[in-house]
């Protein structure tokens, strides 16, 4: 006979778990009532087998180490008496069957537990296992046995035990009895979603017990909230690089412009890239400069995060690609920047990134015609330990080098005579780091980068390390794959919100003018098409042009007006003056400071020409569509994909079903009567919820609760290996920082 027909032919025993002793008995077959079975089976007819009640007791009475009821101290349940089974009452299936003895034992006072399942030759039973605990039940012999009818495939109560031989737990008791610490799926989602805001399970435990209002109404434990974290990790990291980039794969292919590449290395996972529509779309409109920085620490195989970033109409970093590399070579980063441009089909007009020699031989080669700018902060941070101490601390100097480097004011060959004056001043004439600094000056001194247009926008890689940082507080060097595709998915999310937000603010918004109610005209303008932090530059200059801007002389020279502005230093009281070219008819202006070339808006002394000369409105060649208002569609603004991409209608379903619960407990909240009408009417939907709903095993295998709360389909067959042995750059030990109490410790023994 086959398994299968033997579990439609059998008996079902359940037990309940001590009061004292927080375990439940399983539901069990007694290996003799096996043996009896299967002597019989040759006659076996289509009723079901019966195991009466006598040999049932004797079994359990027999049991090692288990006392037998006393007569005299025996406790009968106090409850409704719908909820008592009765002998010949009939079930659907098994599973109801279950359940309907669980929901009787919850109003009791006392759990049940199911057993594992054995496999004897052709035969499945389940049968109770001794488990090594530091409590043994009671022996107690409550319990309800169903018998199943295969003629009818109908259960029936054929046993019924109501009789304790323990006091049972009381209501405020209850969350501490082990059989109700069950997880529900409110619970498991919680654990995960708090994972993507590096929370992790022992936090998340508080934060849900605070969200019921305490401990004792919260069943599951903090061990339980960790054993599924535990779970979740021992189950995805086997398939973490091959779950990766088969999502990533789904991705590509259901939505519109996603890209994504990956590169393989001996089956492992060695690099990958990719970006979606809406930063394709960012990509578009600001690629004039953007930043990429490696970094790491933001998963546990020390795979290398690259975050490329760019700057928006809010001027805010936003994420216009990332990648994953297994190394700092020139060979990961040439496929990357490889596939950089395959997804974007056009190079940046200037790409900064730190002097990483790999990166920069990369970009050389992969970039040709883009200009590559180092990072001004990386070098100077390096200063101290590569010049004299006693140097270094001189303020003379310390203003000196800060105003020569950072000033795009001077031209090339200025700031290479003031150079040479500091080295001979300071003596730093033979310092080998300064000589070879100086070599590399048209990489990363501003002078040198006059003629790029918005080369003021980024001069160090702190807009990219920003981004990364960003990046960074959602994610970790312990992160599976999976969990940092998961956070970095919340990061964009935040990100994207943010840039929407600012849109909506920029466009629904009006900000103050100077002079209102009365404002210059070509403010009011400027306020009308500009982002409102763009215009806040704008009014800056305004506001100069205004106040600290005179015009000293004027001429008309072929045609053009040639203007002699004297700007006011407030602070240095100094006066400089700067040539400012304008010609009215075919509405262009130029001024020698190159404010206009640097960061895309006109100076205060362009501005100061134009208020002179009555024009009301910024000519159109100087508003750049990098700085206007809504140059961007709404649309684009969000991350339109989640990582969840199986059962998304029942996910959908789900954050309706909350969503409507909130809305109903925000509407009543403040009504004590139509608050109680819903909390009725909630307590009668879940008592009928479900009823016809097909019976479901009523606990699943792990991984399909694993599979369901993360929405990501664990595969068997592993094709693409997770990396082994990385090791980045100037990665160093990890060992954990000592406390002093630790430090002192140690120094003593």
């Amino acid at each position: 006979m086959s398994t299968h027909e033997f579990e439609k032919s059998s008996s079902y025993d359940f037990n309940h778990e001590g009061h004292k002793s927080f375990r439940c008995s399983a539901i069990e077959i007694s290996e003799s009532s096996l043996i009896e079975y299967t002597k019989a089976s040759a006659s076996f007819n289509d009723s079901a087998i019966e195991i009466s009640k006598s040999t049932l007791i004797q079994h359990t009475e027999g049991d090692k180490g288990k006392s037998t009821i006393d007569k005299e101290e025996l406790y009968h349940p106090n409850v409704p008496a719908d909820l008592i089974p009765k002998k010949g009452e009939t079930v659907s299936t098994v599973d109801e069957g279950i359940e309907m003895y669980r929901t009787y034992g919850k109003a009791a006072g006392f759990g049940i537990r199911l057993g594992s399942t054995t496999t004897y030759g052709d035969y499945s039973l389940r049968k109770k296992h001794e488990r090594k605990s530091y409590s043994k039940v009671t022996g107690c012999m409550a319990m309800i046995g169903f018998d199943r009818n295969y003629k009818t495939n109908t259960i029936t109560v054929y046993a019924f035990e109501e009789a304790h031989n323990h006091p049972l737990t009381e209501f405020n008791e209850e969350s501490l009895c082990s059989h109700n610490h069950r997880l529900s799926i409110s619970d498991q989602e919680l654990i995960f979603k708090a994972s993507t805001l590096n929370i992790g399970a022992t936090k998340a435990h508080k934060i849900r017990a605070s969200l019921k209002g305490g401990y004792d109404h919260l069943p599951a434990t903090k061990n339980d909230f960790k054993n599924f974290w535990r779970d979740y990790t021992n189950i995805v990291g086997p398939n973490d690089a091959q779950c990766v980039v088969d999502q990533l794969i789904i991705r590509r292919d259901n939505y519109p412009n996603f890209h994504f590449e990956y590169k393989l290395n001996d089956e492992e996972l060695s690099a990958m890239f990719w970006v979606d529509e809406t930063g394709k779309e960012n990509y578009s409109k600001f690629s004039d400069v953007i930043s990429m920085d490696a970094t790491y620490r933001t998963n546990r195989y020390n795979m290398i995060f690259v975050p490329f970033t760019a700057i928006n109409n809010h001027e805010k970093t936003i994420n216009v690609g990332a990648g994953l590399i297994s190394d700092e070579t020139i060979e990961s980063y040439s496929w990357l920047l490889k596939d950089f441009l395959s997804a974007h089909k056009k190079k940046p007009t200037m790409i900064l990134t730190d002097m990483d020699p790999a990166l920069t031989s990369s970009i050389s080669k992969e970039l040709q015609g883009c200009t590559h700018r180092l990072c001004m902060w990386h070098i100077m941070s390096k200063m101290p330990s590569k010049i004299d101490p006693n140097v270094v601390s001189n303020s003379d100097f310390k203003k000196r080098i800060n105003q020569l480097v950072w000033s795009m004011n001077i031209e090339p060959s200025e700031f290479e005579c003031q150079w040479d004056m500091m080295l001979d001043e300071f003596d730093l004439r033979e310092n080998k780091w300064l000589d070879d600094m100086f070599n590399k000056r048209h990489k990363w001194i501003p002078s040198y980068f006059r003629d790029i247009p918005m080369c003021g926008l980024m001069k160090t890689t702190s807009r990219s390390e920003s981004s990364n940082s960003f990046f960074n507080v959602f994610s970790s060097a312990t992160n599976l794959l999976v969990n940092f595709m998961f956070k970095f998915d919340t990061a964009l999310s935040k990100q994207r919100h943010e840039q929407k937000r600012l849109d909506i603010a920029s466009r629904d918004t009006s900000p103050q003018l100077l002079f209102a109610p009365d404002p210059l005209k070509i403010e009011k303008h400027a306020s009308l098409v500009y982002t409102r932090e763009a215009f806040l530059k704008v009014q800056k200059q305004i506001k100069k042009a205004f106040y600290q801007c005179f015009q000293k002389t004027s001429i008309i020279v072929n045609g053009f007006q040639e203007c002699t502005i004297v700007y006011k230093e407030v602070k240095s009281g100094k006066r400089p003056e700067f040539k400012v070219s304008f010609n009215a008819h075919e509405q262009t202006i130029d001024c020698a400071c190159l404010h206009f070339q640097f960061f895309g808006i006109l100076c205060s002394h362009a501005f100061r020409v134009l208020i002179d000369y009555n024009i009301f409105e910024i000519p159109q060649k100087y508003i750049l569509d990098r700085w206007k208002k809504n140059i961007l569609d709404v649309a684009f603004q969000k991350v339109n994909h989640r990582w969840q991409v199986c059962n998304t209608n029942i996910s959908n379903l789900l954050r309706d079903a909350f969503s409507y619960y909130e809305k109903c407990i925000d509407t009543v909240v403040h009504d004590k009567e139509t608050l109680q009408e819903l909390v009725n009417a909630l307590q009668e939907l879940s008592v009928n919820c479900g009823k016809n709903v097909a019976s479901k095993p009523s606990s699943n295998p792990i991984k399909e609760v694993v599979e369901n709360v993360i929405g990501l389909h664990i595969a068997d067959d592993i094709k693409i290996k997770v990396p082994s042995g990385i090791k980045t750059k100037g990665s160093g030990k990890r060992n954990r920082i000592k406390s002093a109490a630790e430090k002192a410790i140690a120094k003593s023994l």
